[in-house]
């Protein structure tokens, strides 16, 4: 089995041109999401994602991720989001519920539209480890090139199948 997975590492190519990516943020812990944002941003265009495909919408907070990404994705335009926020502990359960909100709801909006959303929220008990989390941006980024490649592979390989089966039928 891990044969046939370096295989297939082996085989996929990370290239970003012609891809069209969304980005939110959230502007709540801005000091930990605006360099994930940045780092991000890096790794598009490194992957070959044009700086004309890349957009960039602000949101106050996590809990606003997935509603905000359901609206981007009716355009039907882009080929994956990555969503970044920060959640830290405090005296009380919010970073809980705020935290499992928007991971349900980023998972909901990707399994309803088709389309990848890659989770780059932040949940920590402390500053610390949220800074020591930072890089996780170019971790997206890269997430978010490799499963759009992903998806179109897969759309064209459905088709083809579609297409096989239908010739065959009509030769029968």
């Amino acid at each position: 089995m891990q044969e046939l997975l370096s295989s297939y590492n082996s085989t996929l190519t990370i290239d970003g041109t012609g891809l069209r990516i969304g980005i939110i943020v959230a502007r709540f812990n801005s000091h930990i999401t605006s360099p994930m944002l940045d780092l991000a941003y890096s790794e598009l265009t490194r992957l070959g994602v044009d700086t004309d495909n890349i957009r960039i919408v602000s949101v106050p907070g996590s809990y606003e991720l997935a509603s905000t990404a359901q609206a981007m994705l009716a355009s039907g335009y882009y080929d994956a989001l990555i969503c970044f926020g920060c959640v830290m502990k405090g005296e009380t359960r919010h970073d809980i519920l705020v935290g499992d909100a928007a991971a349900h709801g980023l998972q909901r909006v990707a399994l309803d539209t088709h389309v990848p959303i890659i989770f780059g929220v932040i949940c920590a008990e402390t500053l610390q480890q949220a800074e020591e989390r930072i890089y996780r941006g170019t971790e997206c980024a890269h997430s978010a090139v490799e499963l759009a490649c992903t998806f179109q592979r897969l759309k064209v390989e459905s088709q083809l199948t579609t297409s096989q089966q239908q010739s065959s039928l009509a030769a029968r």
